[in-house]
């Protein structure tokens, strides 16, 4: 090797250890995913979700349940504080069905009288407050009523910014009928920033979530008394526009198996089991933006 030869073999040397690793002593980047449509933006969104329950009563009645609803929601940001977002909420009317083995119970659900509902949500995208709650009239079937819809199927975003790979965790309850009492589903939400790619508006965040899920719940039957039990799981996907502040999509789908156990101290007297599934779909489908709106 020439002297020339070897004194660039060596600088090419020191220059590569001299490099830092690729992802070692530099922090990837983060992004703050928030909730935060500007003001007097309007944002319409589809609806669906269906529940089913399958299982036997205490005397051995099919307890078979289905329930699906279907429709839109419109909100209107309005001026908020800092850190929340306040808006007009308006449903032109979302269907309800509930069928039973006995029956069909068919309900449309939606704000009376163009009166709004006004929600308040937090950064996160998670319902502090709902008021003027009579605008959606009463006569809810099975629990299944706007306020129930937004706190149950809206997602949740990040409370602090984070990057590619990382997650987060949100809790939540649920609550579904099973032999006129209340059992009560406890979700622990695990999300991920998969990836952030560039949108016509924006980037875009796709997020997955896994779905843990824990049933409880107790009724006292005199002597006896009766608990809820049983786990499940489930997965779904999420997508925000960073830029925005709002998502366009989120889907979930999650299965439980549980049974209903009677219980005299610690003796085990009787077992009932049961499942349900739940699946929601929400998808923006139309964005009217504050410069458009005719004043």
């Amino acid at each position: 090797m020439t002297s020339r030869n070897a004194f660039l073999a060596a600088a090419l040397a020191v220059s590569l250890a001299a490099a830092p690793a690729p992802g070692r002593g530099q922090d990837p980047e983060k992004i703050s995913l928030r909730f935060g449509p500007a003001e007097g933006t309007r944002l319409t969104y589809s609806l669906s979700s269906v529940v089913n329950v399958d299982g036997k009563s205490l005397l051995g009645v099919d307890l078979a349940l289905n329930a699906d609803s279907r429709g839109e929601i419109r909100l209107l940001a309005k001026p908020s504080a800092r850190e929340t977002v306040r808006a007009d909420l308006t449903s032109p009317g979302i269907d309800v069905n509930i069928r039973l083995p006995e029956k069909v119970i068919s309900q449309k659900i939606g704000t009376t009288r163009g009166e709004p509902l006004e929600v308040v949500f937090n950064r996160t995208g998670r319902v502090e407050t709902i008021r003027n709650p009579e605008a959606v009239g009463g006569g809810n079937p099975f629990n299944v009523s706007i306020p129930q819809l937004l706190r149950d199927y809206f997602p949740a975003f990040p409370a602090s910014p984070v990057s590619r790979g990382e997650s987060w965790v949100e809790t939540r309850r649920l609550t579904i009928p099973f032999q006129g009492l209340d059992v009560q589903v406890n979700l622990a939400i695990t999300y991920t920033l998969d990836d952030i790619l560039p949108a016509d508006d924006g980037r875009l965040a796709l997020i997955s979530a896994v779905y843990k899920v824990g049933v409880s719940g107790a009724k006292d039957l005199g002597d006896t008394q009766g608990v809820f039990e049983g786990e499940g799981a489930g997965s779904g996907s999420l997508q925000v526009n960073i830029d925005k502040g709002w998502f366009s999509e989120y889907r979930v789908d999650f299965k439980t198996d549980a049974a209903f156990v009677m219980k005299k101290g610690s003796d085990r007297l009787a077992e009932f089991p049961f499942s349900f599934s739940a699946f929601a779909e929400i998808v923006l489908i139309g964005v009217q933006p504050p410069d458009n709106i005719i004043r």
